[in-house]
């Protein structure tokens, strides 16, 4: 069905379950909320801190909800995501992302990155994500922009952000060191069953929904085929929203999202 008639069909304005979030279809659940405070509090205070989410739990719209309230008159945000370092590693890649010119070894560099940003009257805040495929070198190379002479305040916020899998690496004995540079930390979890109807909802009015599309049984057949994970509610929706429209609905029940869990899962 094209796109143009599945809108009017159920009178929206626009796709609602796309990966792009509107404001007004921003849910802003528990761990949400309480990942998003501890971000504002590391930039803050200056305090590095690890952020960690299992895939499709909203990792990146957190980011970008977090880098779009920040003030960019008062704060400069670079934003790295690590799947390659390139053949001058990671902090040669830090450099060239501050316009500095990598220097003969990572420490070399790691010093001039440093005092580049020590000179900055802004909230130097830098994310590296995707972290969690970092390799061992690169991440013992942290220590590198990490570990201050005499534990002075930082002239930067680091925030290091990937899947679950990097916060148990941080927990081999020979990164105990970048560990414990990390003392903050926050991780997202699936949404609830109410937060899941509360999502589909939030989602669909964005996109101009006049009333609730989907019936009480069919949000929580959302809920217990996606377990509660943003980026497959959002599968299953979309897939939900196509078969009632094919089938001449006006709203979703518990067949349409059985329908639509069937075809994914057989496709």
């Amino acid at each position: 069905m094209p796109v143009d008639k599945l809108l009017r069909h159920f009178g929206l304005t626009c796709l609602p379950f796309t990966r792009a979030v509107p404001r007004d279809g921003l849910l802003e659940h528990k761990s949400f909320v309480e990942a998003h405070e501890r971000l504002r509090l590391a930039v803050e205070s200056k305090t590095a801190m690890l952020l960690t989410a299992e895939p499709g739990l909203g990792k990146s719209t957190l980011l970008g909800t977090f880098a779009d309230g920040l003030d960019k008159t008062r704060s400069r945000l670079v934003y790295t995501p690590l799947c390659a370092c390139g053949p001058f590693g990671l902090i040669g890649q830090l450099a060239q992302r501050y316009g500095i010119k990598p220097r003969r070894s990572s420490a070399q560099t790691a010093q001039v990155v440093l005092d580049e940003l020590a000179k900055s009257d802004k909230q130097e805040i830098l994310v590296l994500d995707e972290a969690h495929r970092l390799p061992r070198e690169s991440l013992d190379e942290l220590r590198l922009i990490s570990n201050l002479d005499f534990d002075r305040t930082p002239p930067f916020t680091l925030i290091l952000a990937g899947q679950t899998p990097l916060r148990e690496r941080l927990t081999e004995p020979d990164l105990a060191s970048l560990s414990q540079r990390l003392p903050l930390r926050a991780s997202l979890s699936p949404l609830s069953d109410r937060e899941t109807i509360d999502y589909l909802d939030r989602r669909l009015r964005a996109a101009g929904a006049q009333a609730a599309l989907f019936r009480p049984g069919a949000g929580d057949k959302v809920f217990e085929r996606s377990s509660g994970v943003a980026r497959e509610i959002n599968n299953i929706a979309t897939a939900a929203l196509l078969a009632a429209a094919t089938a001449g609905k006006k709203h979703v029940d518990v067949r349409e999202v059985e329908d639509a869990v069937f075809d994914r899962e057989n496709a």
